[in-house]
């Protein structure tokens, strides 16, 4: 690995590319608790127990607990939101609402971390069991 960085580095020098080892983030994804050393630029690469790409935080074991308890929070309070104005809005309109607002955030890249384990996928089936009810208990014009 050492090697392949630093025949990177060689690459970004020939081509007048600078490569940021602060920059740079090491996921070190495996059982094995043996330590790894890799150094960019000369400067050695601190691995981090997660890192977020594109709004995807990956674990090192690949559980993606941290990133669907992140879902699950942000999801129930956008609900929570979609509950406040529920009296103003009849079931259709709560769930167009539901869908562009709550629904699409949380599918957003669903097949890199679809595959977690059950427990975890459960804080979103809770949320999304919620969302379901208000939708169908909900009466157009009623005041809370």
């Amino acid at each position: 690995m050492n090697t392949t960085l630093s025949r990177i580095v060689a690459w970004g020098n020939k081509w007048q590319v600078k490569f940021a080892p602060h920059k740079t983030q090491l996921l070190h994804v495996s059982r094995s608790s043996v330590a790894l050393r890799l150094i960019c630029d000369g400067k050695t690469l601190v691995p981090q127990d997660e890192v977020e790409v594109l709004g995807v935080t990956y674990d090192c074991r690949l559980t993606f607990k941290a990133h669907i308890e992140r879902l699950a929070r942000e999801s129930s309070w956008k609900l929570a939101s979609l509950r406040r104005m529920s009296w103003l809005l009849n079931s259709k309109g709560l769930e167009v609402l539901y869908k562009a607002q709550v629904r699409s955030s949380t599918e957003y890249a669903c097949l890199g971390w679809g595959g977690a384990a059950n427990k975890h996928l459960a804080l979103l089936d809770k949320v999304q069991g919620r969302a379901v009810r208000l939708i169908k208990d909900s009466g157009a014009g009623q005041e809370p």
